[in-house]
């Protein structure tokens, strides 16, 4: 690869990182520390580090759909950027940067499991949201890492600390037999750049507003301390797609950009029971990039989609563009209202929607001055839940309107 200067585009602040070569290191902490960025930079470099070894890089995630889109799209993106090449396999789920190969895996099943055995040589590990795999999933990753060229071997762990009751609490902070090196990072640790955007200052000041929202978010997001979510509001499984005809398809959609994301969700609905599962959830998109994210899905001009009434503008340009695009019903009280519509459905997340089940994960009510529970969420990390609001209770709003269900089934 050609030399670059690659100084402006890392991270001052997660010099750790770079220089640790422990064999296991934990890097752990608060939502947009830049994580994940830098063990992609990490990674990404050890070619230039190692230049002619042939070196192996496992990148893990309990689903396949989950990886590519976090883990394997930040790698690809920082390469771009660095200019370095990237190429992807798509059949075998491999990439070649330089003289390094990476394996994109997932932990989902028996062939999964079996697959991982096979593999040898490995000399790094980067596994994406820890917590989803079990503890006997990190036993066998750790027997996969041996036999490799480089000048060491490590299994790198990113996650947000939520739950001491995880194998990952106990085995790496209750007891002392497991030695890792542990890192922690909060938002202020992010990237000189990012933080001097006046949209990421915005950002802070939302997430920093959860400390009289719910303490507890406030310590786990912005502090990035283990802590234990408390008022959780949704407690949906998550589950495969069943293989059954549905009585029909209908989406749901919130509108962001640089420190929010854009977001669709598919909802499928059998009976008065219903599926949820992303179509997309992404940061940057314009009107036009979402109306073609949404063709590319397969979301076809007379499917029913709602969004967002206070963006009328973003609305019509989504008609405008081929989507069959309406506002969301909206009120003085219609989160709340929404809330309670939902907690009376039978709802699953769709396998893979990693997104949603993040945000489900962290959907909490608010708490008063004396600590008791409010009928509200906080209001921060909630664009997947929104997006299903909308559809949900402006969809099944329409329906009842034309008679289509009984009166039951509303508020």
């Amino acid at each position: 690869m050609r030399r670059v200067d690659l100084t402006p585009l890392l991270n001052p602040n997660h010099k750790a990182i770079h220089t640790s070569i422990s064999r296991e290191l934990l890097v752990y902490g608060g939502v947009n520390s830049g994580k994940s960025y830098s063990i992609a930079d990490k990674l990404l470099m050890q070619s230039g580090w190692q230049p002619g070894v042939p070196l192996r890089c496992a990148v893990v995630r309990k689903t396949l759909p989950s990886l590519r889109r976090s883990a394997l799209y930040i790698l690809k993106k920082r390469a771009e950027e660095f200019g370095f090449p990237f190429d992807i396999n798509k059949s075998e789920w491999t990439a070649k940067c330089g003289n390094m190969e990476f394996l994109f895996l997932s932990m989902n099943n028996e062939e999964d499991y079996q697959k991982l055995k096979s593999i040898t040589d490995i000399d790094y590990i980067w596994i994406n949201e820890l917590p989803e795999i079990r503890e006997a999933d990190y036993e066998e990753l750790l027997r996969r890492m041996r036999g490799g060229k480089g000048k060491y071997d490590q299994i790198i762990a990113d996650f947000n600390p939520i739950g001491k009751t995880t194998w990952v609490y106990k085995r790496f902070w209750e007891t002392r037999i497991y030695n890792a090196e542990r890192l922690r990072f909060n938002i202020y640790q992010n990237h000189p750049a990012y933080l001097a955007d006046p949209k990421t200052k915005a950002y802070i000041e939302s997430l920093k507003r959860t400390k009289d929202q719910n303490p507890n978010y406030y310590k786990i997001y912005f502090l990035g301390e283990w802590g234990e979510l408390e008022g959780v509001i949704f407690n949906w499984d998550v589950m495969p797609l069943p293989d059954v005809a549905f009585d029909e398809t209908f989406y749901g959609g919130d509108f962001g950009f640089t420190t929010d994301p854009s977001t669709m969700i598919r909802i499928y609905r059998k009976g008065d029971e219903y599926w949820f599962q992303e179509v997309f959830y992404e940061w940057g998109l314009t009107n036009q990039d979402i109306a073609a994210r949404a063709r590319s899905a397969g979301v076809g001009r007379h499917d029913d989609t709602y969004w967002d009434s206070a963006e009328p503008k973003s609305i019509e340009e989504l008609k405008r563009a081929g989507l069959n695009a309406k506002p969301c019903r909206k009120g003085a009280d219609s989160v709340r209202s929404g809330i309670d519509f939902l907690l009376t459905k039978k709802c699953h997340i769709v396998e893979g929607s990693e997104w949603i089940s993040k945000e489900a994960r962290s959907y909490v009510r608010k708490k008063d001055k004396d600590g008791n529970f409010l009928n509200a969420p906080i209001e921060h990390n909630n664009h997947a839940m929104s997006a299903i609001r909308y559809g949900m209770t402006t969809h099944l709003h329409r329906k009842r309107a034309f008679g289509a269900f009984s009166e039951k089934d509303f508020y």
